[in-house]
C-alpha cells in the first residue's frame, strides 16, 4: 500500500492496526457524549478487577453528530486492507458471492469503558459468532480521557517497563525473530483513535494514580453490495 510519496508497503501476513487524530471539534463531541451516556446509567462489568462499561446507542452518534464521521474511518481502514497486498483477491474468493464491487459497513456493538486505578483487561479479542456468522469484523477504540501515567516500581512484576495504562496488541508476527514481533504497545493519548481487526487479542493494563482512563469502543461488520442483493433478493 502506498504510506507516502515514493513510499509503499505490502504486508499481507500481518493484521494491519491503523489510526488517525480526531479533529478537536470532533472530539468534544465524543467526549460530551460519553459524558451523556456515564450521567445516564450504571455501567456494567465482568468481575470487580475488570472496568465497567457502557452501552451506547448507534441513535446516540446520531444525535451528536459523529456517525458519517466514524463511519468514513471505518470505511477507511476497510479500503486499507483491500489495498493490502492480495487481500482483495483473497477476499473475493473466500467470501461467496464474489467478486465484490462494493463494501457497506455498519456498527454492530459500542461501549464506554471508564478505567481507573489499578482496573485492567485481559488478554481477548471481540470477533463474535451469532448462528455461524462472524458480525464483528473490525474493532476500534479511540481515547477521550487519559490520566497521569504514574511508573510503577521496576520489582512489581505485574507491570513491568513502564506499561501504565497501555493498550497492548498480540498479533501473528515472530516468524522472523530479527524483523517482526507479535507485540504492539500503545500509550494512550487523547484524541486518537485506532482500528484494528477484531480477530486481534489485545489486553490493557492498570495504572496507578488519580484520574480516569476512559475510551470509546465499537466493533463493526461489512458486507458486499453482492451478498447484499442476494439476501435481499431470498427475502423477497
Amino acid at each position: 500500500m502506498k504510506l507516502s510519496e515514493n513510499w509503499f508497503v505490502d504486508a499481507p501476513w500481518a493484521q494491519l492496526v491503523c489510526s488517525t487524530k480526531i479533529p478537536d471539534d470532533t472530539l468534544q463531541k465524543f467526549i460530551t457524549m460519553s459524558d451523556e451516556v456515564l450521567g445516564e446509567s450504571d455501567g456494567k462489568g465482568t468481575d470487580d478487577v475488570v472496568p465497567p462499561s457502557w452501552e451506547v446507542s448507534v441513535e446516540r452518534y446520531q444525535k451528536f453528530g459523529v456517525l458519517d464521521y466514524t463511519m468514513g474511518i471505518i470505511n477507511g481502514y476497510l479500503n486499507t486492507v483491500l489495498s493490502n497486498g492480495n487481500v482483495k483477491q483473497m477476499m473475493d474468493t473466500e467470501i461467496s458471492d464474489g467478486p465484490h464491487t462494493q463494501w457497506n459497513s455498519r456498527i454492530v456493538h459500542t461501549w464506554i469503558v471508564s478505567q481507573k486505578e489499578n482496573d485492567y483487561l485481559p488478554v481477548h479479542a471481540h470477533s463474535e459468532m451469532v448462528n455461524g456468522y462472524q458480525n464483528s469484523k473490525i474493532s476500534a477504540v479511540m481515547y477521550l480521557k487519559v490520566p497521569e501515567q504514574v511508573k510503577r516500581k521496576p520489582d512489581e512484576a505485574s507491570i513491568k517497563f513502564g506499561k501504565d495504562g497501555q493498550i497492548a496488541f498480540t498479533g501473528m508476527g515472530d516468524a522472523d525473530p530479527f524483523m517482526t514481533t507479535s507485540l504492539y504497545n500503545i500509550q494512550p493519548e487523547v484524541g486518537w483513535f485506532y482500528l484494528y481487526p477484531s480477530t486481534l487479542n489485545h489486553q490493557v493494563y492498570p495504572f496507578v494514580g488519580t484520574g480516569e482512563r476512559r475510551s470509546l469502543a465499537f466493533n463493526a461488520d461489512f458486507i458486499s453490495k453482492e451478498q447484499l442483493e442476494k439476501i435481499q433478493k431470498l427475502q423477497g
